[in-house]
């Protein structure tokens, strides 16, 4: 018992350590980022690649220290070979406040939607509009247009974009309703669906456990790809409600939708309605 408590103690205290550093060091890391930002290039992906390579070995850095610490165990590389080669929309749950550079730290040629007020700050902007990465709506409709603009150009450059489509993290025993935004997207590009279905157990950086309420156990976190969903012939409705229920029988479902299953399965799952009537 007092071996487990010493454990808790050295975890704990490794944490404090992190934080401390991050704090310490962070303002220079963003000082650095935005400096190379200023120096004039023609090309502006090229540019991009850049910074995402250095953003990317960073977490990378990032998940190896905290991993060897105890305190939250995730290897950048499980996730690598199952995605495909096209530029696709990612889309996944978001159960804790790591998901975002555990996907950076795992994908290469990968941009993300970023809340507006983050991306508007001045100390981040720089960096993440030169990484490609983009601005989320602010809730108007020309606001959203401009962001499926935004999404649909990194497609054409090679990206893959990254969205989460509850908009927040995921409440702890279930999904909030699926935004639409990924999905037009997805009809209006032929670009196909890649589902990722991101676990932690034990749960920590949600809602209910915040960063300082470590848990006794070293969560682990994982992420699993499933096929890639083609939006041919259905719906941006239809198309939600099936990436829905695939990630949300993968998660809380003793009998999972197969990865096979049709648009139509999944819609007839989320609405509580029999498959021929989501056919019509």
């Amino acid at each position: 018992m007092n071996g487990c408590r010493l454990f808790y103690a050295l975890r704990y205290l490794a944490l404090l350590i992190v934080l401390a550093i991050y704090f310490a060091l962070g303002p220079f890391g963003y000082a650095g980022f935005f400096i190379l930002s200023l120096f004039p290039g023609r090309d502006r992906d090229r540019r991009a690649r850049l910074l995402q390579t250095i953003m990317r070995r960073a977490f990378r850095l990032y998940h190896a220290v905290v991993r060897h610490l105890r305190l939250i165990h995730y290897d950048p590389d499980s996730l690598r070979a199952s995605l495909p080669k096209e530029p696709s929309i990612l889309v996944a749950n978001h159960p804790t406040l790591t998901d975002v550079t555990a996907l950076i730290a795992s994908i290469p040629n990968l941009t993300t939607v970023v809340k507006a007020p983050l991306f508007r700050a001045r100390w981040a902007r720089p960096l993440l509009h030169d990484a490609a990465h983009f601005e989320g709506d602010d809730g108007r409709l020309s606001s959203l247009e401009r962001m499926l603009d935004d999404a649909e150009d990194r497609l054409k450059r090679g990206y893959h974009v990254l969205i989460f489509p509850e908009g927040t993290r995921s409440p702890k025993d279930g999904l909030h309703r699926f935004g639409r935004a990924a999905f037009e997207l997805a009809t209006r590009t032929g670009a196909p669906i890649t589902p990722l279905v991101i676990r932690c157990e034990p749960r920590w950086l949600i809602r209910e456990a915040p960063l300082l309420k470590l848990p006794a156990r070293t969560p682990k976190l994982t992420i699993q790809a499933l096929e890639p969903v083609y939006p041919t012939g259905i719906t941006s409705r239809k198309l939600r409600d099936m990436v829905q229920a695939l990630i949300y029988s993968e998660l809380f479902e003793k009998e999972p939708l197969s990865k096979s299953s049709s648009p139509a399965e999944g819609y007839a799952r989320i609405n509580r309605i029999s498959p021929e009537e989501a056919h019509r």
